[in-house]
């Protein structure tokens, strides 16, 4: 849910308006009494003085347009650029003032942001009472100060305003450049704007801003969205540009979801956004049996390669899964698979096959793919200014997914090979394989899943499985994970000779590992170095071989009777 502080104006009107309209005047009155009761003592005169209705139209718009307002603009501007032009004796001055050491400070400009923040507020008040071209020449000196900097790269952004929203602030800079723009003109004024926004929001200002910023309509907006479009197509904008965002934007304006569809058939190849946005709509609408045919149909259309068609094959599976077509859901897990191999693809293909034997083959497919997957070259761009925005990304699939696919395809000495020559340091990284390796290994030849590993074999796991997962956002992958390989563990039978040589490579990859961290003197890893010592004791005694395990710890024991701090951290780990 939207919170009220990013709540649109226009949304705001329109909420307050039907929130009136089933209001009686019984519930106005007890509304106003809670209201009162909430007001703090000092505020009281000023709450009773809101109460009284405005006589005229007049009345009730506080603001009364003032050509002063930019002198004092002016006059601020001249304050800043003189205090800017002796920024080397203010910083000499306050050199030994570690408060201010901080090139993120405002420094001595601190003193003129209430002054700014004030004079935003006027201008806002020009743009509600209707003076666009004042709101629109102050705003152009105001963003002017903002953009003066002195020797030392300091300055007063935007956003040190304290009160001054810098989304509503631009929204309302660029609908009064719209306002008070010849109506041929307004295409160009604005694609020179906008772009320019994004370093201040972080985000790319669209058309929507502007028709949300005011609960009046935009002015002449059809046949402005008709001109937009064609100065858009003009620019010849590649996919995940500003131009291609604000025509696709703009064509929902004006045409709606047949809008999108025409766009996306006629020009998909060069705008495979389009294709996005026109499921998303009718993805809205619940109309999952046409995303899934015209999904399909781009498929088949856009190059194998792209990395957009994973965003699409999730769109397709959505609708499918809607409908319960879990055929489809399988056909659009692998597409996107195929396009973008990642981990948590890996695990949608997985989960989407519930039969063992069909899923074997799946994740089969799935490390061919990943082991002759290339970045393509020649996709659309994307917008290098927003990392979040990865739906044209390709992938960069790493040592640590093909370790998981080949385990999850059976090709368990492939695994261990791959593992092999790794370095016994290093496991906490994300990127190391050993360990995932040696956690699926140990876990599987003592016999236990997961869910109910015993303390060291668990430590072990989530050392290996759950770290491979690296700085993912998905909170769930860690434990997708452990159904895979608890399902994958209940379909797999080493033969002895297999089991003994497996169990025999995870043993000389620990000794190995403790050699190179108490011999090594890692004070800090001597508890890893018990932990995997333990999880092996642990693993022998699963197996019914106790004399084992008691002579593996021994062993270990024995090699490093003088590390004291490394036996108590053994002797802590078996208790």
């Amino acid at each position: 849910m939207q919170s009220i502080e990013n709540l649109p104006l226009k949304a705001f009107w329109e909420a307050v308006e039907q929130q009136l309209a089933v209001l009686s005047a019984d519930d106005l009155r007890a509304v106003l009494r809670v209201m009162a009761q909430e007001t703090l003592p000092a505020e009281r005169r000023v709450f009773l003085a809101t109460l009284t209705p405005p006589q005229t139209v007049a009345d009730a718009a506080p603001y009364i347009p003032q050509e002063a307002l930019l002198a004092q603009i002016e006059d601020l501007a001249q304050e800043l650029e003189a205090a800017m032009e002796n920024a080397d004796e203010w910083e000499e001055r306050h050199s030994w003032d570690s408060y201010y050491d901080d090139e993120d400070s405002l420094g001595q400009y601190e003193e003129f942001v209430e002054s700014l923040a004030a004079l935003f507020d006027q201008t806002q008040a020009a743009f509600d009472y209707g003076d666009f071209a004042l709101a629109c020449a102050a705003y152009q000196k105001l963003f002017a100060v903002l953009d003066m900097e002195d020797d030392y790269g300091r300055s007063v952004g935007l956003t040190d305003l304290s009160g001054v929203n810098a989304e509503e602030t631009i929204a309302r800079y660029l609908r009064a450049i719209y306002e008070t723009t010849a109506p041929a003109e307004r295409p160009a004024a604005l694609y020179a704007q906008m772009p320019s926004m994004r370093t201040v929001l972080r985000r790319r200002v669209m058309l929507d801003d502007l028709t949300q910023i005011s609960p009046r309509p935009l002015p002449d907006q059809n046949t402005f969205l008709e001109a937009w479009v064609a100065h858009l197509r003009a620019q010849n904008a590649a996919s995940g540009s500003d131009a291609d965002a604000w025509l696709r934007e703009a064509v929902w304006l004006a045409e709606g979801v047949t809008g999108l569809a025409d766009l996306a058939r006629a020009e998909g190849v060069t705008r495979p956004r389009a294709y996005l946005d026109w499921f998303t709509a009718l993805l809205e609408t619940d109309q999952y049996a046409e995303v899934i045919t015209a999904a399909q149909a781009a498929l088949q259309t856009l190059p194998a390669e792209w990395p957009i068609r994973a965003a699409i094959a999730d769109q397709l599976c959505e609708a499918a899964a809607k409908l319960d077509q879990p055929s489809v859901v399988r056909e659009g897990r692998w597409q996107a698979f195929f396009a973008k191999p990642t981990e948590a693809r890996l695990l949608d293909l997985w989960e989407a096959e519930p039969d063992p034997a069909a899923r074997l083959l799946l994740m089969q497919q799935a490390l061919r793919r990943v082991q002759t997957y290339h970045p393509p070259t020649s996709e659309p761009s994307f917008s290098m200014w927003n990392w979040s925005d990865t739906v044209e990304t390709p992938a960069s699939p790493g040592t640590t997914l093909l370790t998981h696919t080949y385990m999850l395809a059976g090709e368990w000495d492939a695994a261990q090979q791959l593992a092999a020559p790794a370095n016994v340091l290093g496991w906490t990284s994300a990127t190391s394989h050993q360990n995932l390796v040696v956690a699926v290994f140990l876990a599987l030849l003592a016999g236990e899943t997961p869910p109910a590993l015993t303390d060291n074999l668990a430590q072990i796991w989530k050392s290996g499985v759950h770290r491979s997962v690296g700085f993912s956002t998905d909170s769930t992958l860690a434990l997708r994970f452990d159904r895979a390989y608890t399902a994958q563990f209940a379909q797999t039978h080493w033969p002895d000779d297999v089991q003994a040589r497996y169990l025999a490579w995870c043993l000389d990859v620990a000794r190995r590992r403790v050699e190179a961290i108490v011999g090594g003197q890692h004070r800090k890893s001597y508890d890893k170095a018990a932990i995997i010592t333990a999880a092996c004791a642990e693993t022998l005694r699963r197996r019914g071989d106790q004399a084992a395990a008691t002579a593996f710890v021994s062993e270990i024991r024995t090699r490093f009777p003088r590390h004291s701090a490394f036996q108590a951290e053994l002797k802590r780990v078996l208790r």
